[in-house]
Order: C-alpha cells, then structure tokens, then sequence
C-alpha cells in the first residue's frame, strides 16, 4: 500500500490517541509513502510524530522515481504526465501533487492500494489507468472501519468512532450509516 498525505493528517489528528501510528500497519504489512506527499504532512504535530515514528521504525518506507530501475522509471513518467492533465492545475501545480506522484509510483511497481481519503480518486484511477492489469484501488478511512465491522481488521467499533470523530466527520452519519449499533 501506498499512502497519501490527506490519510496521515486525518488519521494523526489527535494529540491522545495515536490512530496513525497503531492502525496504519494493521491495515497493510508493506506501507509506502512518495517523498513528495511525506513533505505534505506539515500538520497537525501529532501527525508528523506519528509519521516520523512509523518511518523510523520501518514500517513506512519513504520512496521516489529517482530509486526507480530504467523500465520502471518509464512508466513512472508516462503515468505522471497522464494524470497531471487531470490532476494538476498549471495556475496551482503542487495541488494535488503528492497524489499524482504516489499514483504514478504505485503503477510503476504494481502497489495495488492507494490509502487516502479523496472521495472523487478512484473514478479518475479506473479512467486513466486500470487497465486490468496492476490496477490501483483506493482504501479510505471509511474503507478500513468497514474492514474493521467485517472483521478483517481487528479494530473495535469504539476506536472506528473516535477515529472516525478525530478525521472530522460527523458522528450521526457514523452512527446512522456506517457502524450502526
């Protein structure tokens, strides 16, 4: 799995719990995070303890195209340039950058899992690059609390709510739609 700025910053957003840190490796063995997207998570503190914890202890390795093997460098670029047409505003060019880097990563070395928590990303990846083979899916926050209610993930419905509550979404529709009791 490769992650993507926005899921860190919501995930790290509580000084007392620790979300990032503990529910990040329940969800993948192998965590990824381009460069240019570790460089976005520039707040909360929380967020960026907890990162830099995770990539201290090795379980988030940093990575970019420049450690890329020729072939897959390639494909990199190629993928890159197709989704900055859609992705990337020339009038804004680091918006939505860490994404698109993290993309392109991710299909140059066939990660199939995307972690953020962009609504309107998985409609983009099947239109610009899955094409059946090394296709990217995006997990989100409420992808992984239904992992958690299906019992893939070992995470109880308390700890879904606060960390559903702590990513700023609202506790009625977790109640109401997501986890009901």
């Amino acid at each position: 799995m490769i992650v993507d700025a926005d899921l860190c910053i919501k995930l790290g957003g509580s000084q007392k719990y620790r979300y990032l840190y503990d529910i990040l490796p329940m969800v993948s063995e192998k965590i990824y995070m381009h460069t240019h997207a570790y460089g976005e998570v520039l707040m909360p503190p929380s967020a960026v303890a907890q990162l830099r914890d995770l990539v201290d202890e090795g379980k988030v390795e940093i990575v970019n195209e420049n450690d890329l093997e020729v072939c897959d460098r390639v494909v990199y670029e190629a993928t890159y340039h197709i989704l900055e047409r859609v992705m990337i505003d020339p009038h804004r060019p680091n918006k939505n950058k860490g994404e698109t880097c993290s993309l392109a990563y991710a299909k140059a070395t066939g990660i199939p899992v995307f972690a953020t928590d962009e609504r309107n990303l998985q409609p983009i990846i099947d239109s610009q690059l899955n094409t059946g083979v090394d296709d990217i899916t995006c997990i989100r926050i409420v992808d992984i609390i239904k992992k958690a209610r299906s019992g893939e993930v070992n995470i109880p419905r308390k700890i879904c709510k606060a960390l559903w509550l702590v990513s700023g979404k609202r506790k009625e529709s977790f109640d109401d739609e997501i986890w009901p009791i």
